[in-house]
């Protein structure tokens, strides 16, 4: 890892060369890091655990520093999300920033906020320019999933990661790689993302073969006061009634195509088709 220095030192024996590793003095590495405050570097380590913060009671990430504990408390995590619950990133690797050091208890205070908007102006440049790259897939939700890049954080929908009702919980874990591009930014800064080649089932149901009375798979897509969008192919949503209040978006429902109907719609006529929600599944 980056800031695990060892020294290696080769001393002449008679029966040859002995290599024997020392590491380096606590002052040496606390030297090295206070310059990395006055730098302003960004590095990168790996989360080896979480931690409850004495003082605030808080979660807070824990790297190995050389012997020295490298402490991100919970505000200093992200410059944009409220995450309620920092398990997640033992094991990752993060970006940070040094913000201060404690010679005397072998602490290391660091921000992976800082990090994030020292180099979101840059990502965000990229992905303006149209820039696709690569995310990692940080938490999986039930309407998508974060994503992050060099730090910086977005959300990828399950509408823009497939072209049918499939989730991203069904094709990818944490940690996995998608590549991505900018769609929007939202009203509150957040970053929106889309799947640079959206996923469809090979065994996706074809829109043209939908029929009167056909019971199919979906998935809830979105729920309005005046009924409920249930996706059952690529770019195809049923509107069904609300009749129960226990629904929720993306839950995968049986649905019975109760109308269809040619709609004017730009100059065009396409069909429109309401069905009825039977099975909750």
């Amino acid at each position: 890892m980056a800031d695990e220095k060892v020294v290696n030192i080769v001393k002449g024996t008679k029966s040859g060369a002995k290599k024997r590793t020392t590491r380096r003095k606590p002052s040496e590495i606390a030297t090295d890091y206070k310059k990395k405050i006055v730098s302003k570097e960004i590095c990168k380590g790996v989360v080896r655990s979480v931690l409850r913060d004495k003082e605030t009671d808080e979660e807070m990430l824990v790297l190995d520093l050389e012997g020295f504990q490298g402490i991100v408390k919970k505000d200093e995590v992200d410059a944009e999300l409220h995450i309620e619950s920092l398990l997640n990133f033992v094991g990752r690797e993060i970006s940070y920033v040094v913000k201060g050091i404690n010679e005397k208890e072998k602490k290391i205070y660091l921000s992976r906020k800082d990090a994030q908007l020292r180099t979101k102006d840059s990502v965000i440049g990229r992905l303006k320019d149209g820039e696709a790259v690569e995310a990692q897939i940080i938490n999986i939700l039930p309407h998508g999933a974060y994503v992050e890049i060099d730090g910086v954080t977005g959300l990828l929908k399950n509408t823009d990661f497939a072209e049918d009702f499939t989730t991203i919980s069904e094709k990818h874990s944490q940690g996995d790689k998608i590549n991505v591009k900018l769609k929007k930014t939202s009203s509150n800064g957040l970053m929106l993302f889309e799947a640079t080649k959206k996923y469809c089932d090979s065994a996706a149901i074809n829109p043209e073969n939908i029929e009167k009375g056909q019971v199919i798979l979906g998935r809830i897509r979105s729920i309005k006061p005046f009924g409920i969008f249930v996706n059952v192919a690529p770019y195809l949503d049923v509107l069904c009634p609300s009749e129960i209040e226990e629904y929720e978006e993306d839950k995968r429902v049986q649905v019975r195509i109760e109308d269809i109907q040619d709609k004017p719609f730009n100059g065009m006529i396409v069909k429109r088709y309401k069905g009825k929600i039977l099975k909750v599944l």
